[in-house]
């Protein structure tokens, strides 16, 4: 989006070696232009892999990303003073649009839209015999799905935001704020186009790529997010039945048991090198490891930390509960604790730290450590919890307790079933509770809470029985919506 930036530089290159009139009318022998590269069926799948890659890259779930996420929400909290300071001002609220934190997200997420719009606009004129129409409609959906994708969490976290549709080509390409209503809307038309365009299932050498559940779900949290809790309901129960709980909860955050039965859409890691660049080059969708576990490991820097608020919520005997919730020991791990495969190392590092999503179940990741286990943005207890929302706000309470029952009864967490002592039912505000604590203990550490906060927050759902969590916004609603990056108000002239 940088886009004042990027042709002042080339215009200032041009300038310095206007004495060499012919090296103007040269082009990178080994490179494409746009209109050029489209031509056949690999360069659409490379195109198309390559915003899937972005996925990966520094800016996005490689790092920022996922602080970004984490930073948002009340389950994690500063490990110390070596969170960096970008950090940590989100973290305490007292960021400015300069934070990398924000201007690094934001970036990726532009650059995803970038290749998303360089496929869809490109990708329909290819003439190449060897190419399927279904594969290059199908090639199509996908990119429309990734940039409806990224659209979703920049409408989420910043509201209005400027709506890329084509690629941009020149700096009068750039374009104002939409309000966040027309963003909505444009994602509901863009969302339902590919539904059923996209494939139900892929085969081995396909996995990750977007099927139909994945943009119904994604339509989902799209519909949600606006309040729109029927016709919510109506796309997860399309999706309901369709994939089941893994038996072992922790099967979701392990590398061996990828693209389980729960698994809706993840975003590919293969740990092979971290070079920390922001974008996510390569031409594969599962090109890059990540580094975010390193940044929390409780055995190396231990950035950030589970929050006390997140394991005070966790139910346990010690509370007046009925039974220790297993999934604690499965999100947190506590000093003199063991690990490994054979339970064969202790936590001596720390006092406790973050478990979800380590390779610690296997090894001892001292030192460096590129993770290679996949993040799974979505997965059916989203479904099971989202239709609980739904049934509190349209339908039934009693199908809303129960949907949260199914995830109480994974056969490794088999906790007991709502109402309890400490969570009744009785009112929609109780239930409510019921529903956000269980979508704290289930997706903790999974970049799902900031998002959910937002929904919440945005359709007025906290209460004096379900409180604002994050004091700063509590304080000051203004800072419920993040200002737009510096990165984008130095370089675009319509966005003050």
């Amino acid at each position: 989006m940088k886009l004042k930036y990027f042709f002042s530089i080339l215009f200032a290159g041009l300038l310095v070696s206007s004495c060499d009139e012919d090296g103007l009318d040269k082009l990178n022998p080994n490179g494409y232009i746009s209109s050029e590269y489209y031509q056949n069926a690999e360069q659409l799948d490379k195109a198309t892999n390559a915003v899937y890659a972005a996925f990966t890259g520094g800016n996005l779930y490689g790092r920022m990303m996922k602080y970004l996420s984490a930073c948002r929400s009340d389950e994690h909290a500063s490990g110390g003073p070596q969170l960096e300071v970008h950090n940590a001002k989100v973290l305490n609220g007292t960021y400015t649009n300069t934070e990398y934190t924000l201007t690094g997200p934001w970036e990726g997420w532009y650059r995803l839209i970038h290749r998303a719009n360089a496929v869809i606009e490109f990708g329909p004129a290819i003439d190449d015999p060897e190419l399927d129409p279904d594969i290059k409609a199908l090639r199509i959906a996908e990119a429309r799905f990734l940039r409806a994708f990224a659209y979703y969490y920049l409408v989420v976290y910043w509201g209005d935001v400027p709506l890329m549709t084509e690629t941009a080509k020149a700096p009068e390409d750039e374009k104002p704020v939409t309000p966040e209503s027309e963003i909505y809307s444009f994602l509901e038309t863009e969302i339902n186009a590919v539904i059923p365009v996209l494939k139900e299932t892929y085969d081995a050498n396909n996995t990750g790529r977007a099927t139909q559940d994945a943009a119904q779900l994604l339509l989902a949290r799209v519909l949600m997010h606006q309040g729109k809790y029927g016709d919510a309901r109506t796309v997860l129960l399309n999706i309901y039945g369709s994939y089941s709980l893994t038996d072992n909860y922790s099967d979701n955050f392990r590398e061996e048991t990828e693209y389980n039965q729960e698994s809706i859409f993840e975003i590919g890691f293969n740990g092979g090198q971290y070079n920390w660049g922001p974008d996510g080059n390569g031409n594969t969708a599962n090109e890059k490891g990540h580094v975010m576990f390193q940044d929390v490991s409780p055995t190396s820097w231990r950035n950030l930390v589970p929050s006390d608020k997140l394991i005070n919520d966790f139910e346990r005997v010690s509370n007046g509960d009925a039974k220790d919730d297993p999934r604690l020991a499965e999100t947190v791990i506590f000093k003199g604790e063991t690990f490994g495969p054979n339970n064969e190392f202790t936590l001596t590092e720390s006092d406790f730290g973050w478990f979800k999503y380590s390779p610690m179940y296997k090894l001892h990741p001292g030192g460096y450590y590129i993770s290679s286990i996949n993040y799974r943005n979505m997965r059916y207890a989203e479904v099971l919890i989202k239709l609980a929302e739904c049934e509190n706000e349209v339908g039934t309470p009693e199908d809303a307790i129960g949907y949260l029952n199914e995830i109480r009864n994974r056969p490794s967490v088999d906790m007991p079933d709502y109402p309890t002592t400490n969570y009744p039912c009785d009112s929609k505000d109780q239930i409510y509770r019921a529903i956000m604590h269980e979508s704290l203990v289930e997706f903790s550490n999974e970049l799902f809470r900031a998002v959910e906060l937002a929904r919440w927050r945005k359709n007025g759902k906290f209460s004096a029985l379900n409180p604002e969590p994050i004091e700063y916004i509590a304080t000051n609603p203004n800072k419920a919506l993040l200002p737009i990056p510096s990165n984008e108000t130095d370089n675009n002239s319509l966005i003050d």
